[in-house]
């Protein structure tokens, strides 16, 4: 199988569809950070329906990341009580057996009016779903002011069927990028890359041209090793060679990135880089290419850019004066591009079977829009300014009395939206958010995000072994562009096939 070229443009995608059937708001949330903080104990907002004399009791199931469990009396939970006018009915439940904990009570149909689904895909969720067992939530967005910025890419993402069955918590969509040594830059008179060739070019100047200035020949470009199968960086520079995000739609039909033009020009990429040095000889066997940059002896780490902090922390310790910085723009064929992740940690959904009318349901949503307020959104990130942090010249200080701070204890699981959050932190820390809502404006989604294929649920991650390693052995040149071939046909032939077809009878269903 030669590679194809494609030579018409795609006329729809499967987001695009997804929306025109949601009729949603087209503009993607972003997570500004640079909101000034507000009075935690004021509402800026309040709907009328949360002025009602007697509260709403609500249940929840939430997971639980911490050894110990918000006190029933904790001043947050109180609060937050008190701004939704609601009356919290919290079951927690470790987050190591949440899904299985989950999945026996969706079996068991004793379930509390909203519970968090952290794997919206789970099949016992898809099935569930599909046998009418929660309230369909996409209709209702578009009537309350928060929940109607929710981003449609990831409401495609969450999405059964076409559906949307739940409101997603917001993590930021786009945080992929480089973290790269500024004092190398700066050493070497270099500039930031701002495309693919002059990415090579200072990946290049990193590893030959003594950018430590100890006059030894022991640094390279790229910091690389394996994420699970997967190469670390690799997705993000087959995006930034105008390649696809998981999946991509050619002439009507989805296609896996493998498949794709753009995958082979990753891979001879990242071979010429193996074969020049730039990139660490043992990539394939490192589990974390974070400990090859933290040594201090190579120049770029590619993936989440919230990482840079840690980054510098760890290099700083063998040199001081060592900076990181982050670069986000980095253009191909296609210009500036970016992957879009998942965008979201799990989803509240609203059973039928406790939430008997939509009334009910209304009044779930209102609370759920109200806890996207910035006064909320803060207040359960950091609590009570003068009891749980305080702020002094724009500097954050969080009470580190164990009493004071177990009433924060898991206080983010009640989050919904989180572009309001105020950012605190050091200059590497804002840089990021910053980078992260430059992102989502050229953040490409996965177009096939929002289907469901039994035959990937079933053989996916192992068939997927099959592209992972046989791209390693491309990159290290043990295979060459023939036996590639030969392999991804294995991998049509051991269910691949099977997945395209199941894939595209989904996303033929949106197009009708």
């Amino acid at each position: 199988m030669k590679k194809s070229i494609v030579k018409t443009a795609v006329a729809v995608s499967a987001v695009s569809l997804f929306l025109s059937a949601c009729g949603g708001n087209a503009n993607p949330t972003t997570n500004s950070g640079t909101n000034t903080p507000k009075n935690n104990n004021t509402s800026t907002s309040t709907p009328a329906t949360t002025q009602e004399e007697t509260p709403f009791k609500l249940s929840l199931m939430l997971p639980s990341y911490s050894p110990e469990q918000m006190p029933e009396s904790s001043s947050v939970l109180k609060l937050l009580e008190e701004k939704t006018n609601t009356d919290l009915s919290v079951t927690w439940v470790p987050s190591t057996t949440y899904a299985d904990k989950l999945s026996a009570t969706v079996a068991s149909g004793e379930l509390p009016q909203a519970l968090v689904a952290l794997t919206p895909k789970a099949s016992y969720i898809v099935n569930a779903v599909r046998s009418g067992m929660f309230w369909e939530i996409g209709p209702y967005l578009q009537d309350y002011p928060n929940l109607r910025r929710m981003s449609n890419i990831v409401l495609n993402n969450i999405s059964i069927d076409g559906k949307v069955y739940g409101i997603y918590r917001e993590r930021d969509l786009a945080r992929f990028g480089l973290m790269m040594r500024q004092d190398w830059l700066d050493n070497l008179q270099l500039e930031e890359p701002t495309n693919l060739d002059e990415l090579y070019n200072v990946l290049k100047e990193f590893t030959y041209s003594d950018p430590d200035k100890n006059g030894k020949d022991d640094t390279i470009g790229l910091a690389v090793g394996m994420q699970g199968s997967v190469i670390a960086g690799f997705k993000d520079i087959l995006v930034y060679h105008g390649g696809p995000n998981e999946w991509e739609v050619q002439d009507g039909q989805l296609i896996p990135a493998h498949m794709t033009d753009a995958y082979m020009d990753t891979m001879l990429f990242y071979k010429k880089l193996y074969d020049e040095n730039i990139i660490n000889q043992d990539f394939a066997v490192v589990q974390d290419g974070r400990a090859v940059i933290n040594k201090g002896t190579a120049g770029v780490w590619i993936d989440n850019m919230v990482d840079g902090k840690g980054i510098q922390d760890n290099i700083q310790k063998i040199t001081a004066e060592a900076k990181i910085t982050l670069v986000n723009r980095i253009a191909g064929p296609a210009g500036d591009r970016t992957r879009a992740g998942n965008g979201y940690l799990g989803m509240f959904m609203i059973p039928k079977t406790s939430v008997k009318t939509e009334d009910e349901l209304k009044r779930i949503l209102t609370y759920l829009d109200r806890v996207s307020e910035e006064d909320i959104q803060n207040l359960m990130k950091y609590g009570v300014e003068g009891s749980h942090y305080t702020v002094d010249g724009g500097n954050y200080s969080a009470n580190e009395d164990a009493k004071v701070r177990a009433e924060l204890n898991d206080s983010n699981q009640f989050m919904v939206l989180q572009d309001k959050v105020v950012s605190y932190g050091t200059e590497l820390e804002k840089l990021a958010v910053d980078k992260f809502n430059d992102n989502v404006e050229i953040a490409i989604p996965n177009p096939a995000a929002g289907f469901i294929s039994e035959t990937e649920i079933e053989k996916g991650t192992e068939i997927s072994k099959i592209i992972a390693d046989a791209t390693v052995k491309f990159i290290m040149g043990s295979i060459d562009e023939e036996q590639w071939d030969k392999e991804v046909e294995k991998w049509l032939q051991s269910g691949g096939s099977k997945i395209m077809e199941e894939f595209n009878a989904e996303y033929a269903k949106l197009a009708q």
